[in-house]
């Protein structure tokens, strides 16, 4: 009994959700082992370079992921129409949709990056990046370097959207983290028989990630995932505008992400000091462990849902949608116990080093249960590619998070930034949450099924 038990939790239901089960074990059992290694990595390169070296290194990748939002959001589109194929069977069509995107990134990302690299000797790497101009020729390398790496590695990963549209997210995810375990063992290398530098640093973190997803290709290609390998003569410009123009929806949904999240460091310095920046992360932190848990169980949804709606399984994806809303029940559990012992926590975490209000990690855990009831319908709308209106709503956070910060932040400081997060995410939940019920209700009409 118990084994069956155990056996009905992991693979029990129908064939979708027990891929999306397998799915979400998977994503925890990887996302546990790339924490542990990402905690290792610190001290290992801490050893092999200064704390200088490192911390420009920090800079320079923080710089280089701004470029991997240039994709337009076309793996994106891609990753929902080959999901839409694999559902049809129509394996032609998704093997010119694989192959199109591959030719689409090939001539983005090449003249991108060959124009990088020789515009770099002319850029003042040591200015922008505050460090001494002795440095300049060995960053202007390690920038031409990255500069390949980058446009290598928005190449070969358009097989990660593959394998998600396979449903087989876990997997996609496991391809970074083997990555990371190479870098690891590199740099334990490098540090026993490599002069450090910041150029070797960057081919060790940079080299191995793309390798792995590279010979992953290969393999998959002329095995499992044989049926859409990418050809030639499979490129078919026709597909452009289709992956296209999805593909800028999620771009803009993307660009308002890096608005209203990564700005809020800034406003909240501008506005409180630095101090509060401090204060802000470790609550932010605190509470974002457990949703950390709460993402990687929706993750697998966007593909189960494409493949769902594709096929009309409306069932399917009501009883799916009423299961997530008891899950976000004891997440709203989870966040209200976290945020009643934050105290004793945060002074177990870093102990007097820093103080911070309960009142603003209350406003965060208040945040944070409006974002994530939001993150839930913007995933199952992102599986029924039905994003148009998702595009149009999301301009209110392009076009009011900085002033609306601005303004609270004068009568209530720090609390402000949060707050303003707070009512855009709102407005964005009221949007998302009338139009996935639309849609599972098979009611949406006009903008709401676009």
């Amino acid at each position: 009994m118990k084994i069956a038990g155990i056996k009905d939790i992991l693979i029990g239901g129908s064939k979708r959700t027990a891929t999306v089960k397998r799915n979400i074990l998977g994503s925890l059992a990887i996302k546990v082992v790339s924490i542990l290694t990402s905690f290792l990595l610190v001290p290992m390169t801490l050893g092999y370079v200064s704390s200088e070296i490192y911390g420009v290194w920090l800079t320079i990748s923080s710089i280089l992921h701004w470029l991997t939002y240039m994709d337009v959001g076309v793996t994106h589109g891609l990753k929902n129409r080959l999901n839409e194929c694999l559902a049809r069977k129509d394996y032609e069509k998704g093997k010119s949709l694989v192959s199109t995107t591959y030719a689409i990134m090939f001539a983005m990302f090449v003249p991108l990056s060959v124009l990088l690299i020789v515009a770099s000797p002319w850029i003042n790497w040591c200015r922008i990046l505050n460090v001494d101009s002795s440095n300049q020729e060995i960053i202007i390398k390690t920038m031409q370097v990255l500069f390949v790496f980058i446009a290598l590695q928005m190449i070969v990963n358009v097989f990660v959207a593959v394998v998600a549209a396979y449903q087989k997210t876990a997997l996609s995810s496991l391809f970074a983290v083997i990555g990371q375990i190479c870098s690891l063992c590199i740099i334990g290398m490098m540090t026993l028989f490599v002069k450090p530098s910041l150029l070797n640093l960057a081919f060790a973190y940079s080299l191995m990630p793309i390798l792995i997803v590279l010979i992953a290709s290969v393999i998959y290609f002329k095995t499992t995932m044989k049926e859409v390998a990418p050809t030639f003569k499979s490129i078919n410009t026709a597909y452009i505008k289709d992956l296209w123009g999805l593909g800028i929806m999620f771009f803009i949904i993307q660009v308002q992400m890096i608005v209203l999240y990564q700005a809020t460091n800034i406003l909240i310095s501008h506005i409180a000091g630095p101090e509060s920046v401090t204060q802000y992360n470790i609550a932010y932190k605190l509470l974002n462990i457990v949703v950390m848990v709460y993402t990687i169980i929706l993750n697998p949804l966007w593909p189960a849902f494409t493949d769902a709606y594709t096929k009309k399984d409306y069932l399917w994806m009501n009883n799916m949608y009423k299961k997530m809303q008891k899950l976000y029940l004891l997440l709203c559990i989870m966040i209200s116990v976290i945020v009643i012992l934050s105290p004793f926590l945060i002074k177990l975490w870093v102990g007097d080093k820093v103080s911070v209000p309960f009142m603003l990690t209350l406003s965060i855990a208040v945040y944070t249960l409006i974002h994530c009831w939001d993150t839930l319908q913007v995933t199952l709308i992102n599986g029924t590619g039905k994003v148009e209106l998702q595009s149009y709503v999301i301009l209110i956070g392009l076009l009011l998070h900085v002033p609306l910060s601005l303004f609270l932040g004068k009568y209530i400081g720090i609390l402000g930034v949060v707050a303003s997060m707070s009512i855009i995410n709102i407005i964005y939940a009221s949007f998302f949450t009338i139009q996935i019920r639309r849609i599972l209700n098979n009611s949406a009409i006009g903008i709401w099924n676009k």
